[in-house]
């Protein structure tokens, strides 16, 4: 009985893979006669799903000059869902499909809910009732990545042997097609370019010589006096700032001085006029101590603003302390900011091994954008804010997210201007952000940009 059971499995066995194998078989048939792209890759997850009824597949397309993932075939999937990956910058900790185009390595989520990788983007998963997610990426002969191949269940669900061999093969499948319709754009672009004469290519090129040189003396000549005309424009500005910042809480000072003056006068005059009763003196005391602690309490505000401007300079910060283990930084870091970080939850998070420079000026940093995130971000709310940090080829990576507000693309504009702030009325003079990116430029020699999130504010911070 045991064997004619096991006999009949390994027929039914037999069969889901032969089917498996006349799929492939017919897909690679469509990708050799020249068919659409999009149809081929959605024809490999439609035969994929039918191998598999409990699975929903995708395959997402990588933009190598962006580094961004683009949704290029599903037949399951929700819309809503695949129009929210839609131009996602990769990364790690950007859910499975991001993490796996950027480390080129496959990515097994087994429960989205509670794994690190999908901590921003959980909500959209479930939402679509996702609940685990596979990611191969999927990577040419020449090891250039095309992007990835998805394998989605509505239940956490861990991987079997024959699942890995699975989602590979279909990854490596997706790659021919990929390679052969690279090949085929190439031919096409190849037969175009043998189309055209000796002759006019070498007019084409000769035109395109004069213009270069015409446009590149024009260039040099326009970029510096547009170096020029930010470097006036930026000094105008800052000394504008500068000003007006600190003429407020000075006037004030000024203010509440003289009329302490006046006070102390009346107060001598009652004296020699034998007037001074002891309810005159108590008053005239009283307002001479109260215009004295106005007064403290702004010349106390003006000191705070020249320390700020001071950091502008961040060449002031730069302290050339001993390298230092990153991973330990930010286990520190998170204890210190958690007092001011009261209703959110931290994700900081270090590849082993990692050493920095600059301590002070990298805590400076981070405190910066943490305390934007709290103030901007979530209004003083709950939140989440995540610090991932990797080292590649070119230096060091880190990848700051948190799930607040956001900004608008006007904001995103200014956000590193000097005096730009979006709480100018709860006493914010907005030079945070510009702090931070004079450190990374100046102490680190690195770059700050704001990448696209479907969720809260990113930035990707590098240091060579």
């Amino acid at each position: 009985m045991n064997r004619a059971l096991s006999n009949i499995t390994d027929i039914n066995s037999l069969k889901r893979e032969t089917k498996l194998e006349s799929d492939r078989g017919e897909v690679l048939r469509v990708a050799a006669q020249g068919g659409d792209l999009h149809t081929i890759l959605n024809m490999l997850c439609e035969k994929s799903e039918a191998y598999n009824p409990a699975m929903q597949s995708s395959v997402l397309l990588l933009n190598e000059k962006q580094s961004t993932l683009h949704p290029i075939a599903s037949v399951s999937l929700p819309q809503s869902y695949c129009d929210a990956l839609e131009g996602v910058t990769i990364g790690v900790g950007v859910g499975s499909c991001g993490t796996a185009a950027y480390t080129k390595k496959r990515v097994i989520v087994e429960d989205i809910n509670t794994h690190p990788y999908w901590a921003q983007y959980k909500g959209l998963a479930l939402g679509a009732g996702l609940q685990a997610c596979w990611s191969e990426p999927i990577i040419g002969a020449d090891h250039r990545v095309f992007g990835t191949f998805a394998m989605y269940f509505d239940t956490p669900k861990k991987p079997s042997q024959d699942d890995i061999e699975f989602i590979e093969a279909s990854a490596n499948l997706a790659a021919v097609i990929f390679e052969n319709d690279q090949a085929r754009q190439k031919l096409v672009d190849a037969n175009h370019k043998l189309s055209q004469t000796v002759d006019e290519r070498n007019e084409q090129l000769q035109a395109a010589n004069i213009e270069l040189s015409h446009f590149l003396k024009q260039q040099a000549i326009d970029n510096r006096h547009t170096v020029n005309s930010e470097k006036a424009v930026t000094t105008r500005m800052l000394i504008m700032g500068v000003a007006h910042e600190i003429n407020t809480p000075l006037g004030i000072a000024l203010t509440a001085t003289s009329y302490s003056n006046d006070l102390v006068e009346k107060f001598i005059a009652h004296i020699n006029e034998g007037k001074l009763t002891k309810l005159n003196a108590l008053k005239s005391l009283q307002g001479i101590s109260d215009s004295l602690s106005l007064a403290s309490d702004n010349l106390g505000r003006t000191s705070g603003l020249i320390s700020k401007f001071k950091e502008i300079d961040s060449s002031i910060s730069a302290d050339l302390e001993q390298s230092f283990n990153m991973d330990d930084f930010l286990k520190e870091l998170e204890h210190e900011v958690s007092a001011s970080t009261k209703g959110c939850r931290l994700k900081f998070e270090a590849d082993e091994g990692i050493t920095c420079h600059s301590r002070i000026s990298l805590l400076q940093v981070f405190n910066h954008l943490v305390e934007n995130s709290v103030v901007h971000g979530f209004d003083g709310k709950g939140g989440v804010i995540s610090i991932h940090v990797t080292k590649g080829e070119t230096g060091l990576h880190i990848n700051y997210q948190d799930d607040g507000k956001g900004l608008t693309e006007e904001q995103r504009v200014q956000v590193f201007e000097p005096f730009f702030s979006t709480q100018r009325t709860s006493g914010n003079i907005g030079l945070g952000l510009n702090v931070v990116n004079n450190i990374i430029c100046n102490v680190f020699k690195g770059e700050m940009n704001i990448i696209d999130s479907p969720v809260g504010l990113r930035y990707h911070i590098h240091f060579p």
